[in-house]
């Protein structure tokens, strides 16, 4: 029992079916839109393309040279020096030294004078202390302070005058910046 199969290949002309016009319309819109964005992209390109151009040709060109004097004059070079000085003078821990120096001084030590020099990182203090014990005492607690190094005794003297026989001193300590 076979059926014979009837095919027909022709349509009636009132048949016709929408969905094909629509598919064909919007294949045609987005074949379009393509096209132009295709075409913005492509200026894009173009116009990245004539930065980078620009950008290659302005890293290949030589600057200007300008005139140097080949030493400075001595004048100069002394004003210089002097501004170079004044800087290492306001460049120095001035707060951090002080504070060492203080927390380092015992009730019965007096310091008359404090000589830094910002340049060596010298530091020069003298005083008075009441005997040889606060002298040392002293020139210890200078030698445990972190900022400070190097401290030792350069010149120390009785003074038979006075009746307190105090012991002036000099003490000479490089300080760590």
């Amino acid at each position: 029992m076979h059926r014979t199969l009837h095919l027909d290949f022709e349509r009636p002309a009132g048949a016709a079916r929408p969905w094909g016009t629509i598919l064909l319309a919007v294949g045609a819109l987005l074949t379009v839109w393509a096209v132009l964005e295709y075409g913005d992209a492509s200026d894009e390109v173009v116009r990245w393309e004539g930065k980078f151009a620009d950008t290659k040709r302005l890293a290949r060109r030589s600057l200007p040279s300008f005139a140097v004097e080949d030493a400075p004059s001595a004048e100069l070079a002394q004003e210089l020096r002097a501004a170079n000085l004044v800087l290492d003078q306001l460049a120095a821990p001035w707060d951090n030294l002080f504070a060492e120096v203080e927390a380092a001084v015992i009730p019965d030590v007096a310091l008359l004078g404090v000589q830094p020099d910002p340049r060596g990182r010298v530091l020069i203090l003298e005083g008075e202390a009441r005997d040889l014990k606060a002298l040392l005492t002293f020139l210890a607690r200078l030698e445990a302070a972190p900022g400070l190094v190097d401290a030792h005794l350069t010149r120390h003297e009785i003074r038979a005058a006075d009746p307190n026989r105090p012991l002036t001193f000099t003490i000479r300590a490089r300080w760590n910046p």
